[in-house]
């Protein structure tokens, strides 16, 4: 009974994240939606989403350090939580996610096409404005690091053996690239081999700021890569 309460209540936690965080991409992705819905003042409208953003994630942030407190067997979120081997983890992650992704992205595009994903928030750019740059670089690698890495570990891999470390390695960040490549193309080895870095990250420093500092680190690579296209 105790085990259907953890994995039931950290699911439904799970959810309530991810329903959380699409919320939130509304009001980054889709802001003349929102004001015309609401017929929000632009100053209400940017206090607002700030207001909505710093809820959001302090609560999906408060669910995973309350999930913490039932099962950690891995040590996570212990202080100190700044470290010169943590830090360097994280270089060294940023690293392997810049050039794995980069060779398996050509290895899966040959540089000619782009991802479903990709072509989505090339759209979503042309009408979020500057709103589009906060999102994908700092918002949302911090909601999905809580979600995929945090929620995901602390639900089925919560016994600290190194089988669990690598196959939960393995399946988030086959989960994270699902939920970027739903439709299972080509590119969704790509992604996979991001969720891998990450929690391999997550895994190794057993603290989420790490992997999302990463995660943030890499999509402003990719955003200031995209503009010097423009």
């Amino acid at each position: 009974m105790k085990k259907i309460f953890h994995y039931g209540g950290n699911i439904a936690e799970a959810v309530i994240a991810l329903f959380l965080y699409g919320i939130l991409q509304d009001f980054y992705f889709f802001p003349k939606q929102i004001k015309q819905r609401y017929h929000l003042p632009l100053s209400i409208q940017e206090f607002a989403t700030a207001l909505v953003t710093v809820a959001v994630i302090w609560f999906i942030f408060w669910m995973y350090k309350k999930q913490l407190q039932s099962v950690n067997d891995w040590g996570f979120n212990e202080r100190p939580h700044w470290s010169a081997r943590r830090i360097m983890i994280f270089i060294a992650g940023f690293i392997l996610i810049t050039v794995l992704g980069g060779i398996m992205l050509q290895l899966v595009s040959q540089g000619k096409t782009v991802s479903t994903n990709q072509r989505n928030l090339d759209q979503l750019s042309k009408q979020s404005g500057k709103l589009f740059e906060i999102m994908v670089c700092f918002v949302a690698p911090a909601c999905e690091e809580v979600i995929f890495r945090g929620m995901f570990f602390n639900t089925f891999f919560t016994k600290a053996t190194r089988f669990n470390k690598w196959a939960g390695i393995l399946v988030s960040g086959f989960l994270f690239a699902y939920m970027h490549d739903p439709g299972f193309t080509k590119f969704i080895y790509v992604y996979w081999v991001l969720g891998c870095v990450l929690g391999w990250v997550y895994m190794s420093t057993k603290d989420l700021r790490y992997s999302m500092l990463t995660h943030m680190c890499y999509n402003s690579l990719g955003f200031v890569h995209m503009m010097t296209l423009l």
